[in-house]
């Protein structure tokens, strides 16, 4: 019930917002992902955006998250790119509520001869202590390759891990997503 309430929050949000930046859409066999992304301006020397986010997959497990990102800008020779985050988590997995506060963090790396080319490395993980419902622990880690096909839009392809560990479920666990995905984003 609680994520129905944050689901409906988020798509208010979403659709009270006068311009969007870019939608990410990625999709594998078991799970559709989909994210809103807006650029919330420059922070010191970087640029921050915030997201909102829905999972789906074909076990009915949902998960929705919103986050922020605060990137560093980096010279446009520079090979590699930084950033920290945070983000908060509402999941229903096999009938258990889980919510979270997790911590992380994305890597970027671009060959400087090709700027549309990138491998995107992304962790976030939540201890007990921030780990809320019938969960102890939260981690997702990931990697895609993603290429600029035009100005505003990028295609991948990646790999990803989605778990909760959920205290009923000690023997399968809270896998929410693990497997490869392919994805667009699409700016406007």
């Amino acid at each position: 019930m609680l994520l129905r309430h944050i689901l409906a929050i988020s798509l208010f949000t979403i659709s009270a917002s006068a311009m969007a930046d870019a939608l990410d859409i990625n999709l594998s066999n078991d799970v559709a992902q989909f994210q809103y992304i807006a650029s919330t301006g420059h922070v010191g020397q970087g640029k921050s955006e915030i997201h909102m986010g829905f999972l789906y997959n074909n076990s009915n497990n949902v998960l929705g998250d919103a986050g922020l990102l605060v990137m560093n800008n980096g010279d446009s020779a520079a090979i590699a790119s930084f950033g920290v985050g945070v983000k908060v988590l509402a999941a229903t997995i096999k009938k258990d509520d889980a919510m979270a506060l997790a911590l992380g963090g994305q890597v970027r790396l671009t060959p400087s001869d090709d700027r549309k080319f990138g491998i995107i490395g992304q962790i976030y993980f939540a201890p007990d202590v921030v780990t809320f419902g019938d969960a102890s622990r939260f981690l997702q880690t990931g990697v895609r390759v993603e290429y600029e096909i035009m100005q505003q839009a990028a295609a991948y392809v990646g790999y990803r891990k989605i778990k909760f560990n959920i205290n009923t479920l000690p023997a399968v666990g809270g896998v929410i997503d693990e497997g490869a995905h392919v994805g667009v984003r699409m700016a406007f």
